[in-house]
């Protein structure tokens, strides 16, 4: 087993099948509208998404049982979704209900449908076999404050994302740490936990140990207040998950929740610049740097800024075959434990032995800081 088999994510792939056995977020439910049905790609298949008129979401397969169309080009009634070529409806189970002009009741006919549930304003879903696991809840998450929820589409591969490392943050955030009085090269090394792997990085002229988490299989958790300062943010929690559209592109979830008090929160929103939701300046300017067509340095507009960061190293590391040409090394402690404990949890799950049941314990949760 190499990289590139934990890079894979179809249904029929290891990893693919491995990463199903979780609960993974596929949506804002910001992004879900009653009454709008969205096609949606996650993990390397075709699904229809849609909000019932209670407004409960729904996730079932993306054609129709007929003759094939595209689903969420019909409509919603009350919690199921009709097909626009023919009219044959199906409840949110994936279960035919009706079929006008037939005389025959649809007795067994039924497409896909999947668990979901919402979530710190996303929407959740379960595409594995079986009863779904118990899910995941982040205490710390649901306190009062200013919550973000973003997503971010990135054209390269989900595994590039979820092994960010801490070291990095010297050199691609270089420009962002002098406001957190961090400066030099930092120490870091990594540890696995009873969620999956800890990162401590240990600066020069810091008082303290960074800490960041990683939850398997593709969860990230931090406080990350040295990124934030760019928008005004001096403390935060962040919570991400990775999640693969196909091989070669993935959605990032982003949970930013700063605690504070209502009368800070309304100021801090009122103070964001124009184009604070817009994140298609993300891939806008990376795509610029990357291309050659600006630096780094010259983009003016800041407020995205650790993003368009991360989008350039990340995207810059090209497709999946590019990762046979690797050379790591010390400061990859993190990545190197990431990949040995996915070869550990894969080879058992494809050998259908016990894997490890991830616990988000509380010495995780809440966090001591960045």
């Amino acid at each position: 087993m190499d990289q590139v088999d934990i890079t894979h994510c179809g249904p029929q792939t290891l990893a693919g099948r491995y990463l199903r056995s979780f609960w993974q977020p596929v949506f804002r439910s910001c992004d879900l509208l009653p009454g709008r049905p969205k096609p949606l790609r996650i993990l390397g298949e075709a699904f229809t998404i849609y909000r019932g008129e209670s407004g409960k979401p729904y996730i079932v397969g993306s054609r129709c049982a007929h003759r094939l169309t595209q689903l969420h080009t019909g409509w919603v009634e009350g919690e199921t979704l009709r097909c626009f070529y023919h009219g044959w409806r199906f409840d949110g189970g994936g279960k035919c209900v009706e079929r006008p002009g037939e005389k025959a009741a649809p007795r067994g006919i039924a497409i896909p449908g999947y668990p979901t549930r919402e979530y710190l304003g996303l929407v959740f879903a379960y595409f594995g076999q079986g009863e779904p696991p118990p899910f995941v809840r982040f205490k710390a998450m649901e306190q009062e404050g200013v919550r973000d929820v973003t997503l971010d589409a990135m054209p390269v591969n989900y595994f590039y994302a979820l092994e960010n490392d801490a070291f990095h943050f010297a050199f691609t955030h270089r420009d962002l740490l002098p406001a957190r009085n961090l400066s030099g090269v930092p120490e870091v090394w990594a540890e696995e936990s009873a969620w999956g792997l800890t990162t401590f990085a240990r600066w020069p002229n810091a008082a303290h140990v960074g800490r960041s988490h990683k939850g398997m299989p593709n969860v990230g958790y931090i406080v990350p207040a040295a990124i934030l300062l760019a928008k005004n943010v001096g403390h935060a929690l962040h919570v991400s998950w990775r999640v693969p559209r196909d091989d070669e592109s993935h959605l990032t979830f982003r949970v930013n929740l700063m605690p504070m008090a209502v009368d800070e929160a309304q100021a801090l929103i009122a103070s964001r610049p124009p184009n604070y939701d817009d994140r298609s300046l993300i891939s806008q300017y990376g795509d610029a740097v990357l291309s050659g067509e600006m630096r780094i340095e010259d983009i003016e507009d800041r407020t995205h800024i650790e993003s368009i960061q991360d989008y350039v190293v990340q995207v810059g590391q090209g497709s999946i075959e590019n990762r046979r040409a690797e050379r790591l090394g010390r400061t990859d402690a993190s990545v190197a434990l990431l990949r040995k404990i996915w070869r550990r949890e894969l080879a058992a799950f494809e050998a259908g032995e016990p894997t490890k049941q991830w616990a988000l314990t509380p010495e995780i949760e809440p966090m001591n800081g960045l």
